[in-house]
């Protein structure tokens, strides 16, 4: 028997890829502060659709 239902983990998988990603706007260095409030704001008030923008589209690109 499951104890916590597929609408809990699906939550808990959403906030664990929120929290990831905040993590990563907040330690990006070409952001500045204003854009990292945006892409907070962002996150948290979509988190689904903020946390998939910002990985194609915040992130800066490592090179190698």
């Amino acid at each position: 028997m499951d104890i916590l239902g597929p609408l809990t983990w699906i939550g808990i998988v959403v906030l664990i890829v929120d929290l990831v990603a905040l993590a990563s706007i907040w330690t990006s260095s070409l952001h500045s502060t204003k854009a990292k409030l945006l892409w907070t704001i962002l996150v948290a008030l979509l988190p689904v659709v903020g946390a998939a923008a910002w990985f194609p589209l915040g992130r800066e690109i490592r090179r190698g």
